[in-house]
């Protein structure tokens, strides 16, 4: 077993994120625990809280390398100079990136902070970054509409292809649809699209 001598407080703080986010995604956020954590680093749980305030530290620090790399997803989508096609292309990359890394995905929402554990603003506007690019392609489709129409898309766009893919990772689509997850998350940005075309001021 490590000893705390063995790591530096930096060392020891990256290991620490860093086996949690292996054990969130292998195992799910429900099997995660500071017991499981502290067994896999090899130090007591009690080192744990020297480093970080508790568990919800320690799934926030995970949660945002989820949000980051989901950032770095949209930033790689395929460019387009059509703002519908930009919309697919975003799609294309938040369905593969959720796929790809599912239970990370879904300790984003899943995990459940103490009741009076705030969630970080910083934290939010991470959320809300991602929900502007998105944004930005119907105020490209729309230039006419106000920023608070565009944001509000984005923000459904985002929540729906969260939802079904949600659906679709516990089984639970099948009992909807029995369709490709793929098809249905571009015609949800189809509808989308759409909706908001035939917005009126």
């Amino acid at each position: 077993m490590a000893r705390r001598a063995d790591h530096s407080k930096e060392e020891l703080a990256s290991l620490v994120v860093n086996t949690a986010e292996e054990l969130i995604a292998e195992e799910g956020i429900d099997a995660f625990s500071a017991r499981s954590l502290s067994r896999a680093i090899g130090y007591t749980a009690g080192t744990l809280y020297h480093h970080f305030k508790d568990l919800d530290d320690i799934v926030t620090q995970v949660n945002t390398r989820t949000l980051v790399g989901l950032a770095r997803a949209f930033a790689e989508a395929t460019p387009s100079a059509d703002p519908r096609q930009m919309l697919h292309n975003y799609a294309d990359a938040f369905l593969g990136y959720i796929t790809l890394k599912r239970n990370l995905w879904n300790a984003l929402f899943e995990f459940r902070r103490k009741p009076d554990q705030p969630v970080p603003p910083w934290y939010i506007e991470a959320i809300a970054s991602l929900i502007r690019i998105i944004a930005q392609c119907f105020s490209d489709i729309r230039p006419d509409l106000d920023e608070k129409t565009a944001r509000q898309s984005g923000q459904l766009v985002f929540a729906s292809i969260h939802s079904v893919v949600s659906l679709d990772s516990s089984g639970r689509l099948s009992l909807i649809m029995d369709r490709d997850i793929t098809k249905v998350v571009h015609e949800l940005v189809d509808m989308h699209i759409l909706a908001y075309t035939h917005r009126t001021k």
